[in-house]
């Protein structure tokens, strides 16, 4: 049966890409847990989605033009209730320093080149996390890392070998296998609509994990379990 993945922590209950969000989801059992990594403009990584702060702050305009401590002070709870008013953006290093029997799930959302150099850096200094993110014959990675951006799949595989990848796809096509297959991705994490029995055959051929996304309500999400892929990442991993 495939792995459920908390979409950036338990969405469904508590606002997106927060502390909140990730305990909920770990307080209910969860084990796998997927956020998003942008840069600020002070060069300091943080976990939110989207390119601005618009929908999930008080405030407004874009992360990478705003200081770590300009972001400090958003409201990242209100928008989504009351009972979150105050929560706060996370960084990554606060994420690494407070969890750590969990498996992540980071998506690398910003095009920023540097932005990969800086999250590999966080986890080389980190003393749990530095150990637990290579490949080995007895041992699984605590860590996959994904992006949309070839380019900085590109740079992940090139620059830290050992690396679990994976390429997250809103198409199938002979060029994204080309791309995967050329710089040994690891796996190819498609759209859940582009998801069949013949789709999952043909990557698990190539070799590839398989783990899916976007699902639009529970009923959805459960018929993929009992298929043959090893991943879906869902908004309210707790009900299924």
């Amino acid at each position: 049966m495939a792995f459920v993945v908390a979409h950036r922590g338990l969405s469904a209950e508590a606002p997106e890409n927060t502390f909140d969000s990730f305990d909920l989801a770990i307080s209910n059992g969860i084990k796998h847990i997927e956020f998003d990594v942008q840069l600020t403009e002070d060069n300091e990584v943080v976990i939110i989605h989207d390119d601005t702060v618009d929908r999930t702050s008080n405030g407004s305009g874009s992360v990478n033009e705003k200081t770590l401590k300009e972001l400090k002070n958003l409201d990242f709870g209100s928008w989504f209730s009351e009972k979150f008013k105050c929560s706060k953006i996370p960084t990554f290093q606060e994420l690494l320093d407070k969890y750590r029997d969990i498996n992540l799930v980071v998506e690398i959302k910003g095009k920023e080149p540097e932005l990969v150099s800086k999250v590999m850096e966080i986890i080389s200094n980190n003393k749990y996390w530095k150990d637990k993110i290579y490949k080995s014959k007895t041992t699984n990675p605590k860590i996959i890392f994904c992006s949309f951006l070839p380019n900085q799949l590109r740079k992940l595989r090139l620059d830290y070998q050992g690396l679990v990848i994976g390429f997250l796809v809103k198409e199938i096509n002979d060029e994204i296998l080309n791309f995967a297959l050329e710089y040994n991705l690891d796996g190819i994490f498609p759209y859940f609509k582009l998801i069949n029995e013949k789709i999952i055959k043909k990557l698990k051929g190539d070799k590839f994990l398989v783990s899916s996304w976007g699902f639009n309500n529970i009923e959805e999400s459960k018929l993929f379990l009992h298929l043959d892929i090893d991943g879906i990442t869902v908004d309210w991993p707790n009900r299924i």
